[in-house]
């Protein structure tokens, strides 16, 4: 059986009910044998990086997220990660790395999600939903978990490796790799580990409340509050990602002012607890989530 008809017959059945079992066989993903990653010695995971953005010009290394290894590192943890969704033990975001457990800073951020999906629908029946850098649909079979008597209308939008491998599994979603998904309201609109990486983040923010009809939530967003808003670099090497990727810290009073000036208003914030700590950079960063209702 593809792995594809396995999580349909998942949604089409009751969560807790017949346990899935995912062959190894049918996890296919990238042709580079997998933990070949060459990590290099003299440069740490996190680091502050003084020139911003302009640093892309001079380090092809910088590949960003569209990368075939990435895909793999989530199909490899794809069995684990439905069958924590299938449990009633606790839920963590496991699905993003091979060294990846149930943490306290995992449960913290599906919980602000849960929290946060559940206001969005309250005394509804259909939710519409849009997932902003949501990978191949992780946070819909969270939300099938938390919500099951509600039917959600999923959209994602990720980059096109992962939006076509999303489609794929999940043939009643849409997954997107272009803004398209934008031309549209949602009841509730998610992005969660995604929003730093966009270069122009306060555009994309405004298109983002633009697409909220009800409640938007960035979540696992890094903050600082004394020094303005920097970029910093991941090589997530360790992680089986063999690729690099440069993220925006930003200032928590420079982001509150981008979100006044779309009219959104701040419900709820939350402290996830990631607090990683970055080479050089001027002030430690800690991540946050904020729940915004239009």
């Amino acid at each position: 059986m593809k792995l594809k008809h396995i999580i349909q017959k998942f949604l089409k059945t009751p969560l807790f009910n017949s346990p899935i079992k995912i062959k190894e066989e049918v996890v296919e993903g990238s042709s580079i044998p997998y933990g070949t990653v060459d990590i290099p010695p003299a440069n740490p995971e996190f680091e502050y990086i003084p020139n911003g953005w302009e640093y892309l010009q001079d380090h092809p290394e910088v590949k960003g997220w569209d990368v075939e290894d990435i895909l793999q590192v989530y199909l490899k943890q794809w069995e684990p990660f439905v069958e924590m969704a299938q449990s009633v033990g606790p839920l963590s975001g496991i699905h993003e790395s091979v060294l990846a457990k149930v943490s306290i800073e995992g449960h913290n951020s599906i919980m602000i999600f849960a929290y946060s999906l559940a206001l969005a629908a309250h005394r509804l029946t259909h939710l519409s939903m849009l997932d902003w850098g949501g990978g191949i649909g992780h946070y819909y079979l969270i939300a099938k978990a938390l919500m099951p008597m509600i039917d959600i209308e999923y959209h994602c939008k990720d980059t096109p490796m992962l939006s076509s491998y999303g489609q794929e599994l999940f043939q009643e979603a849409c997954f997107y790799f272009d803004d398209s998904c934008l031309n549209r309201q949602y009841d509730f609109v998610l992005a969660s580990g995604s929003l730093q990486y966009s270069q122009n983040w306060s555009a994309t923010f405004s298109r983002l409340a633009d697409a909220t009809d009800g409640y938007l939530l960035v979540t696992r967003l890094p903050i600082v509050k004394t020094v303005p808003s920097y970029v910093f670099i991941q090589r997530p090497y360790l992680h089986m990602y063999n690729t690099e990727y440069l993220a925006w810290c930003l200032n928590r009073e420079e982001f509150i002012s981008c979100v006044q000036e779309t009219g959104l208003q701040l419900v709820r914030e939350f402290l996830v607890g990631d607090n990683h700590p970055i080479h050089k950079a001027p002030e430690k960063c800690e991540y946050y989530g904020f729940l915004f209702k239009k």
